[in-house]
């Protein structure tokens, strides 16, 4: 049995890998051995339940980290924050579900963009 995931999963790959071959979804799930019919019947079933998501604000640049010293910190030296890491956690009705932890900024990006081709 395949669960929506799989599917999903199937979709993303295919998006990626096949598409841009020209290659069709009917043969990339023969190729994969997953029937066309269950296949379809998902993407119908979900299409519609893909709705598009909008980021506002810009993250400020942040300075190149640097390696941690093992020494001890000297009097009027300042403590930086740790660059800002991102969990996201994304739940649809038709049982698709996304999440993604400890993502950078660069990490975030590259997942909207990847996000993007699904809609």
């Amino acid at each position: 049995m395949y669960s929506s995931s799989d599917f999903e999963h199937l979709f993303i790959r295919y998006k990626a890998e096949a598409m841009p071959q020209g290659e069709s979804i009917q043969d990339f799930c023969l190729k994969n051995k997953v029937p066309y019919n269950l296949f379809h019947k998902w993407y119908k079933d979900t299409r519609h339940h893909i709705v598009p998501v909008q980021v506002e604000g810009e993250p400020v640049d942040q300075e190149p980290e640097q390696p941690l010293s093992t020494s001890a910190p000297s009097l009027g030296t300042s403590f930086s924050s740790p660059p800002m890491r991102f969990m996201i956690d994304i739940r649809m009705t038709g049982g698709m579900h996304i999440q993604q932890r400890n993502l950078s900024y660069e990490g975030l990006k590259n997942l909207v963009e990847k996000l993007e081709v699904l809609c």
